[in-house]
């Protein structure tokens, strides 16, 4: 599967530009104590956070998984339910959170720079589960955004207005 290829070079490649442009970003000139304090902390908040949602979302996941066949049932419940993309999602905060801790902006160029990557690797995984899937993905597709999730889906809304 040319995602699964993509994403075992994806994944360890943009955590090891982001990390180590950030520790090298050493001569961008530091922000005020109070606001570097806030910038580190909000950064490692986001990392624990983020972390912790990947982990929850890659343990939903079957022992074996580079494609689509290795899942026994589209996942649509728990993250799923807000957007198809929730793992990447996670790994792209948890990627964020290292410049921001690191108060790094160099980091952040890097990160914003693998984004377009990111999108790729979306576009190439969705191919190949709407190879799979077929149809439930694209009626999953049209009802849940791909990375930036809404919180109270359409369907969510009909339900709270009809009680």
């Amino acid at each position: 599967m040319r995602s699964s290829r993509f994403r075992k070079v994806l994944i360890p490649l943009s955590y090891a530009s982001i990390v180590t442009a950030s520790f090298i970003d050493s001569v961008t000139p530091p922000p005020p104590p109070l606001l570097g304090i806030a910038l580190t902390a909000l950064g490692a908040a986001l990392f624990i956070l983020s972390a912790a949602v990947a982990w929850r979302v890659h343990s939903m996941f079957p022992k074996k998984h580079d494609k689509p066949e290795d899942f026994p049932r589209l996942l649509r419940e728990g993250p799923y339910r807000y957007c198809r993309h929730p793992f990447y999602l996670a790994l792209i905060l948890n990627q964020a959170s290292l410049p921001v801790m690191m108060c790094s902006v160099v980091g952040t160029a890097i990160l914003l720079a693998a984004l377009p990557a990111w999108h790729h690797l979306i576009r190439l995984e969705e191919a190949e589960l709407v190879r799979y899937w077929s149809k439930e993905y694209l009626s999953y597709m049209r009802e849940v955004p791909a990375l930036i999730p809404r919180l109270r889906r359409a369907s969510d809304k009909a339900e709270h207005f009809t009680d």
